[in-house]
């Protein structure tokens, strides 16, 4: 019994920070914002820590590669897998919103504007910044992970003069992971505290006109949920894989549903993906790329928010054109707009413009999308992990978690 609570403890705290959170925020309500600032300071320090360690993981990573095609081969399933589970995921919303109408008994009042709905459509500014220093930012990941990967390929052309920049590499990824695990010590006060602002915030409008609309999105994201990450799982690593994999993920789990935030969560995540003896050329660059690129959650939401307001605005959604296009709607715009730095409203102008909805229906799309945004940022940063297990599979063949084991990488 004391080997089982030694294993599970800080999983057990959080997870009881948590429910402890939500009940003080259902009880308090708006008056739990107070708790801010303290929710902010577990935050801010993880969000110190996602610049370096993308740094310097994935430097590392790379510049230990032998060669280039390998590097190849891991970008090129990645984007595969992303497409791919972006549609599945959609496929989900879209077969609830046809069984199910989730704006059925809703009125809502669309006379609300939105102050700024400006939004970048620049889709290569994601990729760089104009001054270096723009670099070590969390809002610039995408460019961040562009200026790395050309620096590990630099090191490696650089042969033995390179040596001593890769070991440094080497050595502050594992301090900073240290870093991290001093960070987490506090993570039952700020995650406790997150929550009951998420809770006292929303949970009157969870009840209210919406309250359809997010028990089919949350029933379907749940199943989503579990299912795919234990198919992605067990695609990877068998069995072993899943038993695995549900018994590392409850702190990104918990972190991403009390921050919403996937590069607070990537922190994490990336320690599960070493839990999980993943080889690090793959954790290191599947898993900050798919904070930014793999968005399952997201491409629920969007499904949801069109298939909403086709209802709302008496538009025929049950159509093969409507639901490709919000298919394709949704995938590009979870994917591929998410990664842009400052997008804003890039997303509901990109659903209107496809759609031919007023402009009047944004307030509606981004209260839905605040509502949802937790269970959302859960299934967009755990299936990070999972997808990476697919991506060893394929890459490093189907033995690889046994190969960590008998290297001494991970315990059985």
């Amino acid at each position: 019994m004391k080997n089982i609570w030694n294993t599970y403890k800080s999983s057990v705290i959080l997870l009881g920070s948590m429910v402890l959170g939500g009940v003080i925020g259902l009880f308090w309500g708006k008056g739990a914002k107070i708790l801010q600032p303290v929710a902010d300071i577990f935050l801010n320090l993880l969000y110190c820590c996602v610049v370096p360690l993308i740094f310097c993981s994935l430097t590392s990573a790379i510049a230990k590669m032998e060669n280039l095609v390998k590097l190849r081969k891991i970008l090129i399933t990645f984007l595969i897998g992303t497409i791919l589970t972006g549609v599945i995921s959609c496929l989900f919303m879209v077969a609830a919103a046809l069984m199910f109408d989730p704006a059925k008994g809703a009125v809502l009042d669309l006379a609300e504007k939105v102050e700024d709905v400006n939004g970048s459509m620049n889709f290569l500014g994601m990729f760089t910044v104009k001054d270096f220093p723009l670099l070590f930012s969390k809002s610039n990941l995408m460019a961040l992970i562009v200026f790395t990967v050309m620096f590990s390929i630099a090191i490696i052309m650089a042969g033995e003069k390179g040596k001593p920049v890769l070991k440094l590499m080497e050595a502050l990824s594992d301090i900073i992971v240290n870093v991290i695990g001093i960070v987490m010590k506090i993570a039952p006060i700020g995650l406790g505290c997150y929550f009951a602002i998420l809770i006292g915030e929303y949970g009157d409008q969870v009840i209210g006109p919406l309250s359809r609309a997010i028990i089919i999105y949350c029933a379907v994201i749940i199943v989503y949920f579990v299912l795919s990450q234990s198919i992605m799982a067990y695609i990877g690593a068998g069995t072993a894989g899943v038993k695995r994999w549900w018994k590392t993920a409850l702190a990104p789990t918990l972190t991403a549903l009390g921050t919403c935030s996937s590069a607070a969560t990537l922190p994490l995540n990336m320690i599960q993906g070493k839990q999980l003896g993943i080889p690090d050329d793959i954790a290191d660059i599947t898993i900050p790329l798919g904070a930014n690129l793999h968005k399952d959650g997201a491409c629920i939401i969007q499904i949801l928010k069109i298939a909403f307001l086709c209802s709302i605005f008496g538009i025929p959604y049950a159509t093969p054109r409507n639901i490709i296009m919000s298919i394709v709607v949704a995938v590009v715009a979870s994917v591929v707009m998410g990664g842009i730095p400052a997008g804003g409203y890039v997303a509901e102008i990109f659903i209107i413009s496809a759609f031919g909805f007023p402009t009047v229906a944004i307030p509606v799309m981004v209260l839905i999308g605040t509502i949802t945004d937790a269970p959302a940022t859960v299934v967009n940063v755990t299936g990070d992990t999972g997808l990476a297990m697919v991506i060893a599979r394929i890459v490093d063949g189907k033995d690889w978690m046994k190969k960590a084991i008998a290297e001494g990488v991970i315990n059985e």
